[in-house]
Formats: structure tokens, sequence, C-alpha cells
């Protein structure tokens, strides 16, 4: 096969990157879909993904308690977000449907979090990042181990003042972005606004057992 072709057929294979074919059809709204485009999931950032637990927090999902990017909800509010569909869309669809939908978003989430680094506290990122005119491929997120009480206390407050209402933490993707700052001394902003797919391991990295060593 020549050089030509593979590309072409790469290029082709990006373009469908992340659109299900379902494997029946679907009607919604008077409208049959054979399949869903959530293309957008490239678009999400961690923010997204912020909003979508104290949206499901919100309404007493229990199941978001804790790992909330496995659950069928949250995967379906990720969805909605990347489609520009609403979220009823993919609430009343059938579970065949809904089961394609999940896998799509748990493993865009899943295949793309790769191990923070080599066994240290340095959060490598998959791509470089640039925010406020700077350019990141990782961030050293060592100080998280002298942080204090304090610390602690005040990241519950800011996200008291953001709506979440929580007794668990380590889970809450809003506190792994305001621990985060605070190690590298930037704006939270700073996380909340990565890539999506950096999301399981900006999570895991703030929550490493050998920063309670």
């Amino acid at each position: 096969m020549s050089e030509e072709i593979k590309t072409v057929e790469t290029a082709q294979e990006e373009e469908r990157a992340h659109i299900i074919t379902l494997k029946k059809p679907y009607t919604f709204e008077r409208q049959e879909y054979t399949e869903i485009d959530l293309s957008g999931l490239d678009n999400l950032t961690i923010r997204d993904a912020i909003d979508a637990q104290k949206k499901l927090f919100n309404q007493n999902e229990v199941a978001t308690s804790l790992l909330c990017e496995t659950t069928t909800a949250f995967a379906m509010e990720i969805a909605a977000r990347a489609s520009g569909l609403p979220i009823e869309f993919f609430k009343l669809m059938p579970r065949r449907a809904g089961k394609q939908v999940q896998a799509e978003v748990v493993g865009y989430i899943n295949t793309r979090s790769k191990e923070k680094g080599a066994g240290n506290s340095t959060m490598q990122l998959e791509k470089p990042y640039y925010f406020n005119g700077e350019q990141f491929t990782e961030f050293d997120l060592s100080p998280i181990a002298d942080m204090s009480v304090l610390n602690e206390s005040a990241a519950e407050n800011i996200m008291a003042r953001e709506g979440f209402i929580i007794t668990e933490n380590t889970f809450n993707y809003l506190y792994a972005c305001i621990i985060a700052s605070m190690a590298v001394n930037k704006p939270r902003e700073l996380f909340t606004g990565l890539p999506l797919y950096e999301l399981l391991k900006l999570k895991d990295a703030v929550k490493d057992a050998d920063f309670f060593e």
C-alpha cells in the first residue's frame, strides 16, 4: 500500500473519529438517527467535566459521588456537550445505543489519560498546552506533599462557593484543579482549561499516595 493511500485512509479515519454508528436507528422528536457525532469531545475541557459533575451532584445522583467518570449519567452529560444535542436525546435512547455512547466517552477519557510520569511527582501532558501565552508540557506537583490543613480548608471553601456540597473531595474534579493550582502557584483556570483527556491523569496525580506518606 502506497504512502499516499495510507495518508488518505488515516485522514478518513480521523474524520470519522468519535462518530458512533448505531446498530439500530433511533428516532427522537420525529427525526431518525443512524449515527451520533461525538467529535466535539476534542473541544471539551476539564471545566466541562466539572460542570457535568456539579450538575449530577445537585441532582442527587448517588452513583456520581465516587468514580463519576464511570457512570452512565456522566457519560450522557459529556455526550450532550460534545454533540450539541439535548440531554433528553441521550436519556431517552435505547439501552443498546446508550452503551455505545458510554463506551465512546469512557474510552476517550481512559485511553487518552496516560500515567502522570515515571514514578515521580511530575504530571506529563500528552500535548503542549498554552495558557496566557505560556507553554506547558508538564506540571511539577511535588509541593502538594508540603501543603497544610489550611490549604485543604481553602480548597473546600472554594468548592462550596462554586456549589459543591460533598463529603469526599478526592474524587472531585474541581478539587483536583484547585490543589494543583496551589502547588504551581497559578490560577486554577490553568487546569480547568486542560483538554478533557487530561482529566483522570490530573485527578490521579493530585491524590497520589506518595504525597501522604
